[in-house]
């Protein structure tokens, strides 16, 4: 099945972004990430199958998997008996090397990795040979994905507009800062109308 959607005003909120400092603006992006992963991980919990309730109450949002950025030159120094030292420098050269890639800020939805490991998720949600597969994920997704992007047109804007007076008010911000933020609001406002 294919869908278009159809957005507007997201490259004037992407300007207004630019306008803050780099940290500032990833944080702003985060908040609104996670307004807009509620109801998918609202979603996803209703839908998951229930046996123990491990799987459903493990299911949240989450800005971090786990780095495995390094790990393969990290692995090949060690066997090629380099030692820790030469196989940790490794690992950073190639975490350095990949600064740049990906994206800007990004927000993962499903089951979490922690004290209760769930081992299982995948198989649920796919099958396998002796079980059948209980989609949650899919369906979470399938269901909320409009909502989760109108809910980021909508909180964008407004999350850039009161970090822009948090910096403005700020009196460790610079002028050019507070110039940069009130730019910042303003093309955000604009974008929103």
């Amino acid at each position: 099945m294919s869908m278009t959607i159809s957005v507007s005003g997201l490259r004037q909120l992407d300007k207004a972004l630019g306008e803050l400092p780099k940290a500032t603006a990833r944080n702003v992006l985060k908040r609104t990430l996670e307004k807009a992963a509620v109801p998918m991980v609202d979603e996803a919990k209703r839908l998951a199958p229930v046996k123990t309730g491990t799987l459903r109450d493990s299911i949240a949002a989450s800005f971090k998997l786990k780095n495995k950025v390094g790990n393969a030159e990290f692995a090949a120094a060690m066997r090629a008996g380099l030692g820790k030292d030469a196989a940790v420098s490794a690992l950073r050269s190639a975490r350095r090397a990949a600064k740049g890639q990906g994206a800007f800020a990004e927000i993962y939805v499903g089951p979490a990795r922690g004290k209760g490991v769930i081992h299982y998720a995948h198989i649920v949600e796919f099958g396998s040979v002796k079980d059948s597969p209980q989609p949650y994920m899919r369906p979470a997704w399938d269901a909320t994905k409009r909502r989760a992007l109108d809910i980021i047109k909508a909180e964008i804007g407004n999350e850039i507009i009161k970090t822009a007076r948090r910096l403005g008010r700020s009196k460790r911000s610079s002028a050019d800062l507070k110039s940069r933020a009130s730019n910042a609001a303003l093309l955000a406002s604009q974008a929103m109308l």
